[in-house]
This record gives C-alpha cells, structure tokens and sequence, in this order.
C-alpha cells in the first residue's frame, strides 16, 4: 500500500510526495522506499551519507526543494536554497583588520578596527556602514526603522552631525510608539528636532507652509477667493465697502450704524435659498424710494405681498382696503367696531372663506336678508332652538300648529326608529281617511310595539309548508292591538302566537263555523292559556280567519276572532299552556 511523505511546511508546493509499493521515488535528492522494495539496505545508507556530507559537490544538487543545504567545494562554502537559488548560510562574515584574499562578488567583511561592514563588489570594497568609525561620534544618514502608535513599522531616514539627531525623513506623518527626543511626531517629509533650539533651513526657499508658525493656508489673500473661520473686524467707522465700483457701503455715523447704496437709483436686494431656490425676501427701490416683501417691484412705500403677523397695529388706516380675505378668521373681536364700517362691513358682497366664529349674527333691517339661497344652501344647521315663524322644507312646511307636505300627491309620514313609536299625547282629531299599514309573517319573528301594532298582520308562510311561531311582547296595559289575517292555508303545519313569558296569558274566546252542518262552536282560555295554535284544520287558520289579541294589562293579553274548520273535521280548542 502506498504510503505519503509530508513536508514540514504543509503549504508548500508540492506540500508532500507519495511512495508507492516495490519503487523508489526519485522526486527530491534523497530517495524515498516504497514497501518491498529489494536492495533498499544501500538506498538507506545512501541518504544518510548525503545528508552527512550535505551533498558536498561542486555543483548544486539537481532537485533541490527549500531549505536544502549544499557545501559549495569550489567556494568552500555551506550554502541553503531559497525556492530560486543556493545563497551561503549561517554567521561566516570575516571579522578582521583587512579585507580578506580571495573574496567572491557579493562578500561581505568587517573591519574589526573601525567596526564598518563592507561588501566586493568584484573590484573592491564598498562601505556599508555605519559612515563613521568606531569610537567617533555619529554623523551622517542613519536608514531605521520606527514602530509608530499603531504597532506598524515605519522606515526613516535619521540625519546625525557630531553624534546629535538633527531630523528624521519620513515618507509618511506618524507618532512614534517609542518616544524619541525631539520628535513627538514625525511628518511627512524633513521633521527637525524640538529639542535642539533654533534649529532652521538658513539660505532662500520659494515656497513655505507657514509663516511665523502659523500655516500658509490660514492666511487671507488679497488677490483672489478667501474665506476665514475667525472673526473678520473692521476696526473704523468708515466700515466697509463691496463691488468693483464701491456699489455698497456699510459704516457708522454718530446717529449709528449706515447701510448704503452708493450708486444712484440702484436696488438693495435681500435674497434666501428657499430649499435649494433662490427667492427674494425684500426689495429695496432705489429709483422709487420703496420698499417691497415679497414682491421685486414695491408699488407703496411698504408693499407686503404675503402673510403679516403683527401683535399691534397703530394709527390711522386711510384709503381704501380691496382685494379678497381668504383664510379662516379665528379668535375673539375684542374691541368695538365703530363708525361707518360696523354697518357696511361686508355690504358690497364678496366671498369670506373658512371658518367664521362670532357670536350674534344679525341684520341690518328686519325680515329683509337671507342665509344662503334657494340655489346655494347650507348642509346642516346646528341649533339648541329654533324661533320662526314658518319652517319650510323640500317636502313639509310647518306653518304655527299645522304640517303639511310641499309636493303633490307626496305622503306625510311620522314613523320612529328602532323600538320607538309615533305618541300622540292630546285627543287625535282625525279630518280625512286613515289608511293602515300591512305586515306579513312568512316566517318565525318577534311581534314589536314598533313594527306591528295597529297594523294588519297577515299569516302568508310561502306555500303554507312550514311552521310560523310569533312571539308576542310583554303586555303592561298598553292597549296596543294587533289583528292576524291568514292568507295562506297552512298544509301541514301551523302558525303559533305565544306570550314571551310563563307570567304573561292570554284570555278570551275564538268562535269556530264548522262547516260540515254550518253550525258554530266557541272555545274559551283556561287560566293559564298561552299559546294559541292554528294548524289549517281542527284549530282553524283557513284563509280569511281573523285573530285578535290586545295588551289588557300586565301580563294580561285578551283574544277574539273568527275562524272556520272545514268539512270533514270537527272544531278543537287553539289555546294550550306551552310556554314555561
């Protein structure tokens, strides 16, 4: 089974070499031995004798991977391969008095005298640094690198004379996390040191950032656009003045302060940006001696075209007042209205629109005006009480104690809502005829004070197929009635009428005409009779019967009515205790 070799660094590439079975992998300088592999003694041995001598050759190994090590015969040098080539390795630079013989382009020596690194550039010895000897103080350009605030490393330059740090340049501005003496901050560019005094650039400079320490960009130019986030002061009373041709003026005289228009006949405008438009607030005419809000072209000394909100006005309004009042007019008239305009006020016509609150509205002449015409109405009046001497709708005129309706072959009606009734509290005179009102059951319902009494109430269920049960209401001796007509024969079933309660019963009698032998039978209530029951048969409710029941008392309804039973069957009693 194949085996895998993994590399020390696992995102290498290749990051690991696979062996298999009975070969030798030959991926690398060192050979790797797959599993059977016959002779694999010497492979072994081999390995660890290159890795012993580390390859010692005059040439590099042919399959070298990084960190390989090579001794160099030829340069008698150790060396270690980068991923591209063989560089020597490890701490073999000469430490010496002199260059050393025999150096090989790219070596590198130090004097021991003078503490300077060196490095043969195939010709001679070139100096590294440091560009003074040991013993000496420093001078010249020192190449660091500074761990700033933010733990990033910066590099500089540092610029020495006589063993003193007189600048560092920067290529970036920065705060150094190591404090250094006369540096808090390094700027981009030269930074000298605060800690040498009066250290400067001496000679001429065509350009500088600051001037007397404050930088150039905080000056004010003459010459072009500026603007100052100080204060700006004119410190005399002849003030200040603007435009190419000293158009306009401000200044102080003994009486105050003077805003002018120098030029003759010219405007003063003031203009706002009114949410990104430029609008003009007021207008000052220079040609009229006028001035205008809200308005570019003043027709008066003050020409207010807009809204004016004012606490007081004084003095006398001459002239006349025209155009239109729009807008409601709210809160109190305090004062009097005197003089020709408390009669004249609104006489010429004209339209008040919104809301008018005032208290008595009155006019000027008894009976004479109105409110609103026959073509242009009001919606609804709201009033506690109404004083008139006619009340005159589209359909009912009410003239002192009589009502009558407006139009021709119309209805006068007085109907309630809801539960509510008509009452008539004084003697009905009744002059003309009185037609009544029909109500047909052709189901279960309630039987109301509302809906049917005084009404003829017919017994109609579609077809007669289906049970009918109407539920009185309590009797308290009202003297309501309510009279049944049945004009549909039930086939099958009935119509009930039945008290809403055990307390309340129902007395009286019903008178039966059988007719098979044409002859009559009345059936009278029991004491707790309730319920009265007509099935189209026995009990009656051919079409035509009649049945009355009237509110008598508390609990006290009283029945009459007249009934037939056809032929073939024999009269039976209607009333039954039903009701619990």
């Amino acid at each position: 089974m194949a085996y895998t070799v993994n590399k020390t660094n696992s995102s290498g590439t290749p990051s690991s070499y696979t062996v298999q079975d009975g070969v030798l992998n030959t991926q690398t300088d060192l050979k790797f031995i797959g599993k059977g592999y016959a002779g694999y003694g010497e492979v072994i041995h081999e390995n660890f004798l290159h890795l012993l001598e580390n390859f010692a050759n005059t040439s590099a190994p042919s399959k070298p991977i990084i960190g390989q090590l090579w001794y160099d015969s030829s340069a008698q040098k150790l060396k270690v391969y980068t991923g591209a080539n063989f560089v020597p390795s490890g701490s073999s630079v000469p430490y010496q008095s002199t260059a050393p013989a025999n150096l090989v382009t790219g070596d590198l020596w130090i004097d021991s005298d003078t503490s300077q690194l060196f490095f043969y550039n195939g010709t001679s010895n070139i100096l590294i640094g440091p560009t003074t000897s040991s013993g000496t103080n420093t001078n010249g350009f020192l190449y660091e690198s500074i761990i700033d605030s933010t733990d990033v490393s910066q590099t500089v330059t540092k610029w020495f004379n006589d063993g003193n740090l007189i600048a560092i340049i920067s290529e970036d501005t920065f705060t150094p996390k190591a404090a250094i003496s006369g540096f808090g901050t390094i700027t981009k560019g030269i930074t000298l040191s605060t800690a040498i005094s009066d250290l400067r650039f001496a000679g001429v400079s065509s350009d500088s950032d600051k001037l007397g320490n404050v930088a150039a960009a905080n000056y004010l130019r003459s010459n072009t656009n500026d603007t100052t986030s100080g204060t700006l002061g004119i410190i005399n009373d002849t003030g200040l003045t603007v435009g190419i041709d000293s158009d306009f003026k401000v200044s102080v005289e003994s009486t105050g302060v003077v805003v002018q228009n120098i030029i003759s006949d010219k405007d003063i405008t003031f203009k706002t940006n009114d949410a990104g438009t430029v609008t003009t607030l007021m207008t000052m005419d220079g040609s009229e001696s006028r001035i205008g809000i809200g308005t570019t072209t003043p027709s008066t000394i003050l020409d207010v075209s807009g809204t004016v909100n004012a606490t007081a006005f004084t003095g006398p309004l001459t002239g006349a007042v025209t155009g239109n009042l729009t807008g409601d007019v709210t809160g109190d008239l305090t004062g009097a209205v005197t003089g020709a305009a408390s009669s004249n006020l609104l006489l010429t016509g004209g339209t008040l629109t919104g809301t008018l609150t005032s208290r008595a509205i009155l006019p000027s002449a008894d009976s004479t005006y109105n409110v609103g015409t026959d073509g242009t109405r009001f919606a609804t009046a709201f009033l506690d009480t109404l004083d008139a001497t006619e009340i005159k709708t589209q359909g009912v005129t009410v003239n002192d104690n009589e009502i009558v309706a407006s139009r021709s072959n119309d209805n006068l009606e007085l109907s309630a809502t809801g539960t509510g009734g008509v009452n008539i509290l004084s003697t009905a005179i009744l002059s003309g005829s009185l037609t009544q009102a029909v109500h047909t059951f052709v189901a279960t319902d309630a039987i109301t004070l509302a809906e049917h009494a005084g009404r003829i109430l017919l017994l109609g269920e579609d077809g007669g197929n289906a049970d009918v049960v109407l539920t009185l209401p309590d009797a308290t001796g009202s003297g309501n009635v309510y009279e049944f007509i049945v004009t549909v024969t039930m086939a099958s079933n009935t119509y009930k009428i039945v008290c809403p309660d055990g307390d309340n019963t129902i007395t009286g009698q019903i008178q039966y005409l059988d007719e098979d032998g044409t002859s009559a039978a009345s059936f009278p209530t029991v004491a707790a009779s309730d319920t009265v029951t007509l099935n189209g048969g026995t009990q009656g409710g051919l079409v035509g019967d009649t049945l009355t029941l009237i509110d008598i008392a508390a609990d006290k309804w009283m029945v009459k009515g007249l009934m037939r039973v056809a032929a073939g069957a024999n009269p039976a009693t209607p009333f039954s205790a039903a009701v619990s």
